[in-house]
């Protein structure tokens, strides 16, 4: 019923809400389980904040981590991009190419630019650190991802594991 009168994006979230309400489903509040906007408070920044910046690209974490990245916004450093409307629809088949994953050291740039060319400076001292970790953990997954599509599906020599993709003509500033 929700859907019939709210057919938006959220209308499951707000059925589920009208729903506990109803039912008087109590709740417990968890703070820093997620990340998405790299600009957004309440959010679990503060743990990818606390992560020393030499380190915040460096694989398998050994600090402590928000459990989900909420994959909704985009991401820049550089010229490094990640987003998923700018994906190519065939990222994972057998004959695309893996995305090129960020050097660690991307961290220490403070400026965006886009595939259109526009060029941002951050005013945020957390912005180049918490887009680095976006990108340096969500590249590789989606890597792993289409990694794993093209070992159970793709036949001999038309499974490309060629790391370089990228969403700008070159990767150089």
């Amino acid at each position: 019923r929700v859907h019939d009168n709210y057919p938006h994006l959220l209308a499951e979230m707000f059925g589920y809400c009208l729903a506990a309400a109803h039912l008087n489903l109590p709740h417990h509040v968890a703070h820093g389980f997620m990340v998405s906007d790299v600009g957004s408070g309440g959010e679990g920044w503060k743990l990818v904040d606390d992560i020393p910046k030499d380190v915040v690209c460096d694989g398998p974490p050994k600090h402590k981590l928000p459990h989900v990245l909420h994959y909704c916004q985009r991401y820049m450093l550089g010229k490094w991009f990640i987003g998923k409307y700018r994906l190519r629809k065939d990222f994972i088949s057998c004959e695309s190419p893996l995305l090129m994953e960020p050097p660690p050291n991307i961290v220490n740039k403070n400026h965006q630019i886009a595939p259109d060319g526009t060029y941002l400076t951050f005013k945020s001292p957390h912005a180049p650190k918490r887009n680095a970790f976006m990108l340096c953990m969500l590249i590789p997954k989606l890597n792993q991802a289409a990694e794993f599509f093209k070992q159970h599906h793709c036949e001999g020599k038309t499974a490309n594991f060629n790391k370089s993709y990228i969403f700008h003509r070159s990767i150089d500033d």
